[in-house]
């Protein structure tokens, strides 16, 4: 009996492995990400100091609205056609031709977008070079398909990818930044490693796997344009929501507060990461064994969760600041506290969109939900910025924002989804 269920274990882990792999290799990716930004900060903001990295910030908020508009939602409808015709190079090549000459045509808008906002914001024209390098990261999002890997279920590839020109990066970085003037030195640096593993990971897939990529006639990018649109609508409200946050902070406070905050985001940002693959580990046995019970423990397990989260951060928040910042910074251990909330709002507001709406069939109330959570992001921010200007005041208008997503989400639960 115990070498007839060993056995079993052993064919159920050998028909998962990829999965299993694939998983833990984009996990893995977010983690060293997260772990790479947090080892090289204390050197940053003591070399560039809070005003220049805030300018970074900042560049990279307005730029982040870009890659967004660029990416367009194409990434996981995609993947998904390269998972049905994984051994279809004909298909494939088809697939990574229309979502590359798309890409290429939504860069160009966003290039004509970009010069015209240049020419009425004294901030970029003040700072012309170092948002023309920042912008340059934008072509990453063409040359470096990520979303093609995740297909092949080959991310190790990826993570090897960015692995490598991280680590090559740091020996720039630390050679090359003496200044506060050299933040355009440490955009540079972040862009060109950026760059370059796109373009090593278009060859491994142009050379290695032997896949073509042409340019498709107009018709074939309004198609893929078309099909993308409600991804992108999922994802460009909680961007903008994101870094609207920055860039209102950078244009009525300042360059210091735009590194305070970002600091504070750094530190909430780990936990967040940890818990965002919860939802999603738990929704396959949810999905094929659903229960009320089941929803409600999950819930309250949820809460609990977020709640410690914010105990945690309130206890050791200060003194992560004072390792990462240094005293200068230590504004951003109360942004970090507030913005801990969020950590709460987001694991229950995820849990309610995806063990009652998604299962519901009535998917349109997610972009609903997204839309809601922006607009109140800037409605609390623009009704507080008239009474104060405070960088705290801008993180509880994201605080808000969470609880207004849960209150959204129990209304549509209790009054529309009910038989």
């Amino acid at each position: 009996m115990h070498a007839f269920m060993l056995c079993k274990l052993r064919v159920i882990w050998n028909n998962n492995t990829k999965v299993v792999e694939n998983y833990a290799f984009m996990t893995i990716l977010q983690v060293l990400n997260i772990c790479f930004y947090l080892l090289i900060y204390p050197f940053l903001i003591r070399v560039l100091g809070a005003e220049s990295y805030g300018m970074y910030a900042y560049a990279l908020a307005v730029v982040t609205l870009f890659i967004t508009f660029v990416s367009f939602g194409f990434d996981l409808p995609a993947a998904k056609k390269i998972a049905e015709n994984a051994e279809n190079k004909e298909v494939m090549s088809r697939v990574l031709s229309e979502v590359t000459t798309t890409k290429i045509f939504l860069e160009i808008i966003s290039l004509i977008i970009f010069a015209a906002l240049f020419m009425v914001s004294g901030k970029m024209r003040n700072n012309a070079l170092l948002f023309i390098i920042v912008f340059a990261q934008t072509i990453t999002n063409i040359v470096f398909p990520q979303w093609y890997f995740q297909g092949v279920q080959r991310m190790r590839v990826v993570t090897y990818i960015q692995v490598a020109f991280k680590v090559c990066s740091l020996v720039f970085i630390f050679w090359f930044l003496h200044s506060p003037e050299d933040n355009w030195i440490y955009a540079l640096i972040v862009t060109i490693s950026s760059v370059a593993g796109g373009v090593v990971a278009l060859l491994i897939i142009m050379f290695k796997d032997g896949l073509q990529i042409s340019f498709v006639p107009f018709s074939h990018v309004l198609n893929s344009i078309r099909d993308a649109v409600p991804f992108f609508l999922s994802n460009v409200t909680g961007v903008i929501k994101e870094q609207g946050v920055i860039l209102l902070i950078g244009q009525f406070l300042g360059m210091n507060e735009v590194a305070v905050y970002d600091l504070a985001n750094k530190i909430i940002i780990i936990p967040r990461t940890i818990f965002s693959k919860l939802n999603d580990a738990l929704y396959p046995k949810m999905m094929a064994q659903p229960s009320q019970t089941r929803r409600r423990k999950i819930l309250i397990g949820e809460i609990v969760i977020g709640l410690v989260s914010i105990a945690i951060i309130a206890a050791l928040g200060y003194w992560a600041v004072l390792i990462l910042g240094g005293k200068a910074m230590i504004a951003s251990y109360p942004v970090s506290v507030i913005l801990s909330i969020t950590i709460l709002t987001w694991l229950v507001a995820g849990a309610l969109i995806d063990f009652y709406i998604i299962p519901s069939g009535k998917t349109f109330y997610i972009t609903w939900n997204q839309l809601i959570a922006m607009l109140t992001t800037f409605a609390f921010a623009g009704i507080g910025l008239f009474f104060t200007r405070s960088v705290y005041l801008l993180a509880v208008s994201l605080a808000l924002s969470g609880l207004m997503e849960i209150v959204f989400c129990s209304i549509v639960i209790h009054y529309k989804l009910k038989p």
